[in-house]
């Protein structure tokens, strides 16, 4: 399985490098470093986008479904036409339209055909598939050899990190084709690939491996793989019920196929994140290091804490304090070990949290105006079993996150002002 890079450590030191140099005075080399960070920034909080493209009849947008996991796409002639069709990850099935210079507009739902007609510059889908948390597919236009529909498609690559060049395998590879491609910049064609399509008919399939040597021997410069797909076939074998026909999937390329996609998207992210970490450690924050205010001494820290002590009425919140070492074996753990099992985590969250709700049934320990507390944490029971049923480092995220709101919501309902000794002098 391949495994993308988090980026959350360094989005967070970007963001803190961005906040504490705002109110500096303006100069070239601060202004250079805010912009070069703010683009970091943006570039790993965003999915890595994967640009399908080719020429018509291809089957770009068959892919795109495919990898989707959704048929959305309309596919073979038809007379829906249709700009630029962005595929990205959404809680709940939306489509919004878009257009450069105005307010985009949302409908409910997957509503391609309403959209067209709105004549936008461009039509995002969202979807609830987990593999979108990570990338983002871009359906481009298809290209002709006899218009000059090819300049819009190169134009619309300029929006993606990686891409696939859909070929049609009946007539793989064609000097059009060739000539748009050779003018898209050499980075993306580095973290690019050439899917031959069409592999299921007899004349293709027949002779793929004489096109596929074929096509090898062009490939440097211009592809980091080609992968040939018979995409009828692997959009078949993956509805097969009760359950998918993974043979036939292999079979016919899809699994390859979507290794491919998903290792170049991979290495696109590491490559985002090394040039972040570079700015990060040379120059971000060796910067922000000068902008720290020094932390106070021992000395200090012995005078400051009696003052406090003397200053704020003691609070007793036992529920909290136990909940706070419960998870702090957890977080350890989650801190300590690059490869911790997400489905153990997962598992010793939701026991934690299942532990504390049977805890606050009775309600003594928190305050009485806090009765909605114990559903809260019945809810995370639930919320963290489903989890266990995702895949990758997003629902680690998301376990976090509740734990932490969890803990915000002790901290206000268990704290309480203890009794303080009666002051006795005058």
């Amino acid at each position: 399985m391949i495994e993308f890079p988090g980026t959350e450590q360094e989005v967070r030191q970007l963001e803190r490098f961005l906040s504490a140099t705002e109110a500096l005075p303006a100069s070239p080399e601060l202004d250079d470093m805010r912009a070069r960070a703010s683009a970091h920034a943006e570039r790993l909080s965003t999915a890595v986008s994967i640009g399908f493209a080719g020429e018509f009849g291809a089957g770009k947008s068959s892919l795109a479904n495919m990898l989707a996991g959704a048929d959305i796409l309309p596919t073979g002639p038809q007379h829906l036409k249709l700009p630029l069709v962005i595929v990205t990850y959404a809680d709940t099935p939306e489509t919004t339209v878009g257009w450069w210079a105005k307010e985009p507009k949302t409908y409910s739902g997957i509503a391609l055909e309403k959209a067209a007609a709105d004549n936008p510059d461009f039509i995002s889908v969202g979807l609830n598939t987990p593999a979108l948390r990570e990338i983002s597919l871009f359906d481009l236009p298809g290209s002709g050899a006899l218009d000059d529909s090819y300049k819009q498609t190169l134009d619309l690559l300029k929006y993606v990190d990686c891409a696939i060049w859909c070929t049609n395998g009946t007539n793989a590879w064609r000097e059009t084709e060739r000539h748009l491609w050779a003018q898209v910049p050499e980075t993306l064609r580095d973290n690019s690939l050439l899917a031959v399509t069409h592999t299921d008919l007899p004349p293709v399939r027949d002779a793929l491996d004489r096109v596929l040597a074929r096509l090898e021997k062009q490939r440097p410069g211009m592809f980091n793989a080609i992968v040939p797909i018979g995409t009828p076939v692997a959009v078949r074998a993956m509805a097969q019920e009760p359950e998918p026909d993974f043979a036939l999937w292999e079979s016919c390329g899809g699994q390859v196929l979507a290794e491919k996609v998903l290792e170049i998207a991979a290495r696109r992210r590491r490559s985002d994140l090394e040039a972040a970490r570079k700015d990060l450690t040379e120059e971000f924050l060796p910067l922000l290091a000068t902008l720290t205010p020094d932390q106070p001494d021992a000395a200090d820290d012995r005078t400051v804490q009696p003052s406090l002590e003397a200053a704020l009425p003691p609070l007793n919140n036992p529920i909290l304090e136990d909940w706070l070492a419960a998870i702090a074996s957890i977080y350890q753990d989650l801190r300590d070990s690059a490869d911790i099992d997400p489905a153990a985590f997962l598992e010793s969250c939701r026991e934690i949290v299942e532990d504390f709700a049977e805890r606050l049934e009775d309600g003594s320990e928190i305050d009485p105006e806090a009765d909605w507390i114990p559903a809260e944490f019945e809810k995370a029971t639930d919320l963290l079993l489903l989890l266990q049923f995702e895949s990758g480092d997003a629902p680690l995220k998301d376990a976090v996150n509740i734990l932490v709101q969890l803990s915000d919501n002790l901290a206000w309902a268990g704290s309480s002002v203890a009794t303080a000794p009666p002051r006795t002098g005058t």
